[in-house]
């Protein structure tokens, strides 16, 4: 195409048949690279500028600028009209209506906390306890006072328990139900109670403000230290497998005498030590101990002809360490990892 030859309304009109034709990304690549590429028709006709008259320079460029603005207007127009037309599609093809009925809902899944409450009573059935539930908002008397716990006690200081506006406390232990259970007076009490429990203490690996926890208390004649330890060694080998070690260490705990703490070897680190035990190789999953006179007699039992052992496990400590959890917040955050894996 020879520049000082050419008839520029022949070369409008070819033009605009190219620019009719644009149907498709593909078209307009083709047309950029026939006409605005080094080797285009634009850039050729612009290289022969040169060998115009200069008189008449001026003119054509100003004709060839008018094709090449015409050429670049309507490639950038095109460009953004594609783009919008590719995201319309997208998003019909994509689009999910939520108001309909899925066609693939799946199944639930039984949360890890609830599969080891699950597990803890059936393994606590067959010695007949019965699975008893209480309030999570409490009174100071069923989850300090008639449990032995004095006024002075750090448990009743406010770093330690959430307290209501109208005096009332978010109850820091699941034992407030066997107060009550206690309180009815009948014998042998065998009850045992999973629920949710809230401590005002700072959250970390092994430690939450909210989180689960299990009590059992049993009640009547006869009942001895051995009795405690050989039911808690059969419930921490049922739940982790009688490979598991179990260790009892020396605890206080105002509602029990004597006390003991049940430890298990880490699940996550197999005794090496981690941020989940704390660096010493156990974990520590239970408080446990023979049921304090003071407070049978608080329920009117004669401690002379009755006694008694209590314990409480952490469960969502048991679920963290079952499931090879590094923090017990992973037990609350929904992720599905989480909530689908198998114990």
């Amino acid at each position: 195409m020879i520049l000082k030859d050419l008839d520029f309304a022949a070369l409008d009109t070819t033009l605009s048949a190219s620019l009719s034709a644009v149907r498709s990304s593909a078209d307009l690549e083709m047309l950029k690279r026939d006409w605005l590429s080094k080797d285009g028709t634009i850039k050729v006709l612009f290289k022969q500028l040169r060998d115009i008259d200069p008189e008449q320079k001026p003119l054509v460029a100003g004709k060839l600028n008018e094709l090449k603005t015409k050429l670049e207007t309507f490639v950038s127009a095109k460009e953004e009209e594609l783009e919008r037309q590719k995201v319309e599609q997208s998003a019909k093809s994509e689009f999910i209506d939520l108001s309909l009925p899925s066609h693939s809902p799946g199944l639930g899944s039984v949360s890890l906390i609830t599969r080891i409450e699950r597990q803890i009573f059936s393994l606590l059935k067959p010695f007949g306890f019965q699975n008893v539930v209480g309030p999570e908002i409490e009174t100071d008397y069923y989850c300090f006072d008639s449990l032995n716990i004095p006024p002075h006690h750090p448990a009743r200081d406010m770093q330690d328990t959430f307290y209501t506006s109208n005096g009332y406390v978010l109850r820091t232990h699941t034992t407030s139900v066997q107060a009550r259970t206690l309180q009815q007076g009948k014998l042998p009490v065998k009850v045992a109670s999973f629920g949710r429990v809230y401590r005002n203490e700072t959250e970390d690996a092994s430690h939450q403000a909210m989180f689960h926890q299990f009590e059992l208390v049993w009640v009547e004649e006869g009942l001895t230290l051995s009795h405690l330890m050989a039911l808690i060694n059969h419930i921490l080998k049922g739940l982790y497998g009688k490979r598991t070690k179990v260790r009892f260490v020396p605890k206080y705990y105002p509602y029990t005498e004597p006390s003991i703490g049940p430890q298990i070897d880490c699940a996550l680190c197999h005794g090496k030590g981690c941020s989940l035990c704390g660096g010493s190789g156990w974990l520590t999953v239970a408080g446990a101990g023979m049921v304090h006179r003071n407070v049978l007699k608080e329920f009117n039992y004669d401690p002379e002809k009755v006694s008694g052992f209590a314990f409480g496990l952490g469960t969502s400590r048991l679920a963290a360490n079952l499931g090879s959890l590094s923090s017990l917040k992973m037990l609350y955050e929904n992720d599905l990892r989480v909530l689908k894996s198998v114990v």
